[in-house]
């Protein structure tokens, strides 16, 4: 099992992607502690990793709340001794489409003030109570959309490229603390809609815009890419198992892009 007995911290762990990670690293052996706004949503999600034979346990946070998610993670770090992994995978509605004519700075702020903070809150909260015995790793999530010119997309992609650079300072500053931090970039994951992602809210817009079905839409986003497909949960959650386990103890301080090709490195 890669990820046998690694205490794993999920913020946003009810999410699209929090429940795909979370499942994936439960059938490794780690033991999931997740937390999100929605009590009922974790509940379901800890329960059927439990129904399953793996180990997680749900708390009620607001990512968004520093000192609420510092208290509640320092107490469960108390009562575990550490965290070898932390996932911040919360996520939240915002703009995608103004043209600057058309975006006030409020709605350009959006994603700003809520995915960074988020992650910031979330990261400082958990580092002390990590690289103690074993090796620690700050997963975080972006898009490629930090590294494109796409039109419509000004606070989204500043904010994208803000968590890319966050996690490369963020490695240079805990590498001597045995904490390795590494930035996952999925392109737009196909099947995230259908598991309930708030991504189901702005294909429909984007593809509205297009003329087309969200269907036709994500094909079509497909085409951009070398392999003619999108990314899936399942690709997302796999490629974040082994790179929070010990497989990948060497790579920190990386941009890991699984974009089916669409960005050629």
């Amino acid at each position: 099992m890669l990820l046998k007995d690694k205490n794993i911290l999920i913020v946003g762990g009810s999410g699209a992607i929090g429940t795909a990670t979370a499942r994936a690293f439960a059938r490794e052996g780690a033991r999931l502690f997740l937390g999100a706004r929605h009590q009922d949503r974790l509940e379901s999600v800890a329960k059927a990793i439990q129904a399953a034979g793996g180990s997680a346990e749900a708390f009620v946070v607001d990512a968004l709340d520093a000192a609420a998610t510092a208290d509640q993670i320092a107490a469960l770090a108390g009562r575990i001794g550490e965290f070898h992994v932390a996932l911040n995978a919360t996520s939240f509605l915002h703009d995608q489409g103004s043209f600057i004519d058309d975006l006030d700075l409020a709605t350009f702020m959006e994603p700003v003030d809520t995915f960074l903070p988020a992650l910031f809150n979330t990261t400082k909260a958990v580092v002390p109570h990590m690289g103690k015995s074993r090796q620690g790793v700050i997963l975080t999530l972006t898009t490629p959309a930090g590294r494109t010119a796409t039109a419509g997309h000004l606070g989204y992609s500043v904010t994208c490229a803000g968590v890319e650079a966050f996690t490369r300072v963020l490695a240079a500053e805990l590498g001597p603390r045995n904490i390795r931090a590494v930035c996952l970039a999925p392109h737009a994951i196909s099947d995230a809609p259908q598991a309930g992602s708030y991504t189901a809210q702005l294909f429909a817009r984007k593809a509205e815009a297009s003329g087309l079905s969200v269907g036709e839409w994500l094909a079509a986003g497909a085409q951009s890419t070398r392999l003619n497909r999108l990314p899936t949960l399942e690709d997302v959650a796999e490629t974040a198992a082994f790179l929070v386990s010990d497989k990948a103890r060497s790579i920190t301080a990386a941009y890991v892009n699984l974009t089916a090709g669409m960005i050629p490195e």
